[in-house]
């Protein structure tokens, strides 16, 4: 990039908001994949920005129309889909300095940006008694901009809260041509009809930047909780069917770990051995007393799957323990073996959950160069969603790592296919392209080429993350 372009990078967001630095411009395009950053002059950035506004960021759009060079928006970098990493050279576009929050209790609504995290915000609207309908993985450090471009609710069980476009009211979003858009409405009903919103929540990130989300506010809700041992993941899968058969009241969260993964997880948060795989969950009501009667009929049908060990957690600081042994569970399998995390998503049908827990468990044996690693099961079963983890030694060299990871996206390309399912939790694109097209087919995939190009004819927002543009 000539100097004068920096400059002017310069210019629109201050000396203090943009750099070259090696570490900066690496630190920027890496994701959690256990592979290194190619470290090839044509792919690092040429710059990262941070601008602290849509006007800002308006500016640097029209910029790099002018001088086609392409922007590619940063959040935390949480991404599994490998959309994260620029696949050519451009501007990175961080948007942590756009982090504000505004509830509006009179309204009914909050507003927040998007470089504003997942736990900052619901920290702050459990504190007024609201709850966020969004729970990544990575909450600590995920971003609000992260989670309209996936539409993703993370741990959030789907039948039981939704998605987070069901409580979008509006946003605000700077296009790919440097033009500024307002979506939506301030009032508690959702726009009928044509309602460009759905053009950039669950947009991949290839449409606009979002540079202001407004939410309904959703009154916080008892909760309640549970737990199940059992000899096999068999019987979890079995005990989750009849959940939805018997039209037991879906829990907010329903959490799987195998035998393994259960132990490694307990003994770090401090609790005894656990006597099998493990499915805990929470549920909620208007009243503790509505929350525990959710819990017991839960457990009521885990009860007739010949559990080990059924029992409500009524003690908050073991729920804790428990809830937090899964949340680092990918820290502590990590540590335990000293190696890197990988892992797909792979989404089974319901009626189907039982012969693909049985198909996870032998894992490890779908692609040669996954023999010998340690594996564990593990995911949200109560959204029929897995993540067979493997853990890839360090001393590994990087051609190694991408390839077990390719290896990977190839068998959660082919059980989802089988299944007739997609990806709930992670975007669409990016090593998911591929899929994408046997899923839907190519003019469907055309089609997604086609929208892009009506707001952003010079392919200037996340170039090369659709093929063919």
């Amino acid at each position: 990039m000539g100097e004068s372009i920096y400059d002017r990078l310069k210019n629109i967001v201050g000396e203090k908001n943009i750099s070259d630095n090696f570490f900066e411009l690496v630190n920027n395009s890496l994701d959690p994949f256990p592979y290194d950053f190619d470290l090839d002059k044509d792919v690092l950035p040429y710059a990262v920005v941070k601008p602290k506004d849509e006007k800002e960021i308006s500016e640097i759009f029209r910029l790099a129309n002018q001088e086609n060079i392409a922007v590619y928006p940063r959040g935390s970098g949480t991404s599994l889909t490998g959309s994260a990493r620029a696949p050519e050279r451009g501007i990175i576009l961080n948007t942590g300095r756009i982090d504000f929050l505004e509830i509006h209790t009179d309204e009914g609504y909050f507003e927040c940006g998007p470089g504003a995290t997942v736990d900052a915000v619901d920290t702050a609207l459990s504190r007024k008694g609201f709850f966020l309908p969004v729970y990544p993985g990575s909450r600590l450090v995920a971003t609000m901009g992260g989670m309209m471009a996936g539409n993703t609710s993370g741990h959030i069980i789907d039948a039981c809260i939704g998605k987070p476009a069901d409580y979008v009211l509006g946003l605000h979003v700077v296009l790919p041509t440097g033009g500024i858009l307002e979506t939506g409405s301030k009032g508690l009903r959702k726009p009928a009809g044509t309602d460009l919103t759905k053009f950039f929540v669950g947009n991949d990130g290839l449409t606009g930047i979002v540079t202001k989300i407004r939410m309904r506010l959703v009154p916080a809700r008892k909760r309640a909780f549970g737990i199940a041992y059992y000899h096999e993941p068999e019987s979890v899968a079995k005990a989750v069917v009849r959940m939805y058969r018997e039209k037991a009241p879906a829990p907010l969260f329903m959490e799987f770990m195998d035998r393994a993964t259960t132990t490694i997880g307990f003994e770090h948060a401090g609790l005894s051995v656990p006597p099998g795989c493990s499915i805990f969950f929470a549920s909620f009501g208007p009243t503790t007393e509505i929350a525990s009667e959710n819990v017991q009929r839960l457990l009521d049908v885990m009860g007739k799957e010949d559990p080990i060990q059924v029992e409500e957690i009524k003690d908050l600081e073991e729920w804790l323990k428990i809830w937090t042994a899964r949340e680092v569970i990918i820290a502590s399998l990590m540590q335990k073996h000293d190696g890197y995390f990988s892992g797909p998503e792979i989404v089974s049908t319901l009626s189907k959950l039982v012969e693909c827990i049985k198909e996870l468990e032998h894992y490890g044996e779908k692609a040669p160069i996954f023999k010998g690693l340690p594996f564990y099961l593990l995911g949200h079963i109560g959204a029929l969603t897995f993540h067979p983890t493997l853990i890839v030694p360090r001393d590994w060299d990087n051609e190694r790592r991408r390839r077990l990871v390719d290896a990977e996206f190839e068998i959660e390309s082919e059980m989802n296919l089988r299944y007739g399912t997609c990806g709930g939790e992670w975007l669409q694109f990016g090593k998911r392209t591929q899929f994408f097209k046997k899923r839907y087919g190519v003019g469907a995939y055309n089609l997604i080429k086609q929208i892009k190009r009506v707001f952003d004819p010079k392919d200037i927002l996340n170039r090369g993350v659709l093929e063919g543009l």
